[in-house]
């Protein structure tokens, strides 16, 4: 649900928060303060903390798409810090932006294993992608349509891909324990959010337990567990790239 309680005047980010809010009212209380939603700020360490464990993992991987994961990890972190940092619309296209860097970056390694993309090309279809979904994110807000539906179905169709190969695309089949623990650890991480943004567990000035914030330290390893999944495929993905 869209928030009804503004920033005040005098607060860092007042003037961006005008502007418009963002289409979610979390548990933590706002503050009058840079950093807006401490709890759910702070909690995207998690995603820089994975970067750099993603960042050392990638340097015995050969494919550029992989070595991807690290800085889009980051990318995951950094905007979501700053977009709960202050609590306004603008900065969450920036944080659902990078969402969709992540998404497209499976989505896409799955389109290359299905043959449905060329290794060539995937860079470019990729940054289309994301451009493209960016810009339905904010037309779907003005139209008060809930913008977390597009990154839902965005996992459904990583996972519908992944299932479509596992049925016999890729010979004896590619294993599936990380891929399995990436989405239960993503499925853990929305209970929490879902029990957050209704109220069900909340605890508005709690410094540090909030729902979302758990969201981010379970999600973040999520991302970890699907790197572990794709690096399998290491030596296809890296022949079929410029």
């Amino acid at each position: 649900m869209r928030p009804d309680v503004h920033l005040t005047p005098g607060c860092p980010w007042y003037g961006l928060s005008e502007l418009r809010l963002p289409n979610v009212d979390w548990c933590e209380a706002q503050r009058c303060a840079w950093v807006v939603e401490p709890a759910n700020a702070w909690s995207n360490l998690a995603y820089v903390g994975v970067a750099v464990v993603l960042a050392v993992l990638a340097r015995d991987v050969s494919s550029r798409q992989l070595r991807f994961f690290a800085p889009a990890a980051l990318l995951v972190g950094v905007a979501s810090g700053i977009y709960h940092a202050s609590y306004t619309f603008v900065l969450q296209v920036f944080d659902f932006l990078a969402m969709y860097v992540f998404c497209f970056l499976l989505l896409t390694v799955n389109l290359r294993r299905m043959d449905v993309m060329a290794g060539r090309d995937w860079w470019r279809r990729f940054l289309q992608l994301v451009g493209a979904a960016t810009a339905l994110t904010v037309a779907l807000d003005f139209l008060e349509i809930p913008i977390q539906g597009i990154v839902f179905l965005l996992i459904v169709a990583i996972v519908a891909s992944e299932a479509r190969l596992a049925r016999g695309g890729e010979g004896a089949g590619p294993s599936l324990g990380y891929f399995v623990l990436s989405i239960g650890l993503l499925a853990t991480a929305s209970v929490f959010s879902l029990l957050d943004v209704t109220r069900t567990w909340c605890q508005p000035d709690h410094p540090f337990l909030q729902g979302h914030a758990i969201w981010h330290v379970l999600s973040s390893l999520a991302l970890l567990a699907a790197f572990l999944h794709y690096r399998q495929f290491d030596t296809r993905l890296a022949r079929g790239e410029p």
